[in-house]
């Protein structure tokens, strides 16, 4: 078989390459839906967008951000602060698997060099009612590096350890962020909403950018059912998937508008590219409609 852009020994000159000319056709074709979805985007006179775990609002207007809602302040410290989690995570991991012990070693040392620093940096950056218990897992974490650092070693299970007894705090921690960003978008929300023609107010999309696994039970979903209406979601509220800044996120508003005019205009449907386009015979091959939700509980 014969892949695009490859041609086949037995291809004479006077023979044209199928594949060469469907990929050029196709070439053609999506840059002539580009163009339209670029001249979409630019007359849309109001959008909203927000990052994930931010608690920001953006105002988008004919396709450029033109005013930030800030959030409370202190969601993208306790944000910075908490990647130590992962960080030390990540770290032990590395350390539990073969391999050169060397540059996960320096590692350790660096980790356990942050996490003493941001256990001070804590009480500096939150509110008290967050710092004592974040201080408490940076702590936990922190011992756990620097014994890590000290032996070049790390049990698979070892952060799991020391987790369990800080569970309660870290649960303090998450609870209160998710309230900051929750009230940070309503706020948000509001205060865009309130600054708009009542009619591209309640035509306007609102995207929430972020990674496809944070799409389920989405704090910023709720924030925006609990000012626009649950009824919203998936027609005027929808999760942008693996847009990770607010430029992507502009990107993926344009391809939402030009897909809903191409829903209706060949399906009858507006929202019909907004799933996938072989999905007839997806539900028809899988006995009904279905969603792939990520986790169970």
């Amino acid at each position: 078989m014969i892949c695009a852009g490859q041609t086949s020994a037995n291809t004479t000159a006077a023979e044209p390459n199928v594949a060469d000319d469907a990929a050029r056709l196709n070439a053609t074709f999506r840059e002539l839906y580009g163009t339209n979805r670029a001249e979409l985007l630019a007359e849309c006179p109001l959008a909203v967008l927000m990052l994930i775990g931010t608690g920001e609002v953006w105002r988008v207007e004919h396709g450029k951000a033109v005013r930030s809602y800030a959030p409370i302040g202190w969601i993208s410290k306790v944000k910075g602060l908490m990647h130590g989690v992962i960080a030390t995570q990540a770290t032990g991991a590395r350390l539990a698997r073969a391999g050169d012990a060397g540059p996960k070693i320096e590692a350790a040392k660096r980790l356990s060099a942050a996490l003493a620093q941001a256990v001070e940096q804590a009480a500096m950056d939150l509110p008290p009612e967050v710092a004592a218990p974040a201080a408490k897992v940076l702590s936990a974490l922190a011992a756990l590096a620097k014994g890590w650092a000290e032996t070049g070693k790390a049990a698979p299970d070892a952060v799991r350890t020391a987790m369990q007894p800080v569970m309660g705090e870290l649960d303090k921690v998450l609870t209160a962020a998710g309230e900051a960003v929750f009230e940070s978008v309503v706020k948000g929300l509001r205060s865009c909403a309130a600054e708009s023609d009542p009619k591209l107010w309640s035509e306007a999309i609102v995207g929430v950018c972020g990674v496809g696994f944070a799409r389920r039970d989405s704090i910023e979903i709720a924030a925006c059912m609990d000012v626009i209406g649950r009824e919203a979601i998936g027609t005027r509220i929808l999760y942008m998937e693996n847009a990770f800044t607010i430029e992507a996120g502009v990107n993926v508003l344009a391809s939402a508008l030009a897909d809903r005019d191409l829903g209706r205009d060949v399906f009858g449907d507006p929202y019909r590219m907004w799933r996938d386009l072989l999905g007839d015979v997806a539900v028809r091959r899988a006995g009904g409609g279905f969603f792939p939700e990520t986790g169970r509980e």
